[in-house]
């Protein structure tokens, strides 16, 4: 994969001397760079909230993380969720999927990676001392893709290594690139797992825009395989788009075709949600998009979700195709109320 050129390059000037930030210019000689006391106060100019974003999404910024560098996943009450844990590598991603949370949840949308790696790796470890032998998971790629800019960072040739000492704690990497050929580099061990979100292609041209197509996720998850790693499999968000089971179940039977089942580690299924601040973001972006048209309603996390019995009905179906092809994956829901958790679990069993 080409290596992303940005117009602009914002720098952090406590951090121009870091040896990833050294590294990462290396690789982008050309780029225009300009020197800030703190990401946070970066403010893109535009004529319209559209532009805005295009043009943020066009610069990186290299920054210091401050503050939590591992955090607890915590769901809302009336939300099942396990404990678990994602890595603040970075804010935001170069790739413009019209659903995404993350354009109501940031002050900028600049594409920002984090290069105080020596302090994040230690923050991993004291969650993992501490665990002791408890079993526990880790996430990349919760506020930026886990591989969007690894092949400019290089953060995987770190955490892999880091996590094959900790054969009872996971990794997940969770992606919608390309940008595998660190990974490549690296024996795959059982504990990590390279994990894509899977749309029909129909979903990726009317909504995940600037992202790799079906068929390049597909063989890029070929290729991790190969190199001996576990790979996951997030439907999330499923959108229920017109004939919406016939595309995933299309798209379902090429997975399972193509993938080596035995290392495919899970599928996680979500429907799409939002936030109601998010609701104006994708409106004023995109006036005649039809994400917004289902039946959606309130729940207890303050979210609109497709009302229940839709989403019950879909996961039932999408789990049936699954396990007509195999019972040896596990399936399960991402953030989901119990009501609808007891509502699907025979099916996905």
């Amino acid at each position: 994969m080409n290596t992303l050129q940005p117009k602009k390059i914002f720098i952090e000037k406590e951090v121009v001397n870091s040896s990833v930030t050294q590294q990462i210019l290396s690789k982008l000689p050309d780029v225009t760079v300009e020197y800030i006391d703190d990401y946070r106060s970066i403010r893109i100019e535009g004529s319209t909230t559209d532009d805005v974003f295009k043009e943020s999404k066009e610069c990186l910024a290299i920054a210091r993380k401050k503050g939590g560098l591992v955090k607890e996943f915590r769901c809302r009450d009336g939300i099942i969720g396990n404990t678990e844990y994602f890595i603040s590598h970075g804010n935001n991603c170069n790739l413009d999927c019209e659903y995404c949370f993350l354009q109501s949840y940031f002050d900028n949308a600049v594409p920002t990676v984090f290069i105080n790696h020596d302090e994040i790796l230690t923050a991993i470890k004291d969650v993992l001392l501490a665990a002791g032998d408890k079993k526990t998971v880790f996430h990349a790629g919760e506020l930026c893709d886990a591989l969007a800019f690894d092949d400019l960072t290089g953060l995987s040739r770190k955490l892999i290594p880091l996590f094959s000492e900790y054969p009872n704690a996971r990794l997940e990497l969770r992606t919608k690139t390309t940008t595998i050929e660190n990974l490549l580099t690296i024996p795959g061990t059982n504990n990590i797992v390279i994990s894509w979100t899977f749309s029909p292609q129909l979903i990726v041209d009317a909504y995940e825009h600037k992202t790799p197509s079906l068929e390049k996720r597909v063989r890029a998850a070929e290729e991790v395989q190969r190199a001996g790693y576990n790979v996951g499999i997030c439907l999330d968000p499923i959108i229920l788009c017109e004939d919406w089971f016939n595309n995933y179940k299309a798209m379902l039977e090429m997975l399972f075709d193509r993938l080596d089942i035995a290392r495919i580690k899970f599928v996680s299924l979500g429907g799409f949600r939002y936030l109601p601040s998010l609701t104006r973001v994708i409106k004023e972006r995109n006036p005649k998009t039809s994400l917004l048209l289902g039946e959606f309603v309130p729940c207890v996390d303050g979210k609109y979700r497709y009302f229940r019995p839709i989403r019950v009905k879909a996961y039932r179906e999408i789990g049936k195709v699954i396990r007509e092809i195999t019972r040896d994956v596990k399936m399960s829901l991402c953030m989901e109320t119990p009501e609808v958790w007891n509502g699907v679990k025979d099916a996905l069993r």
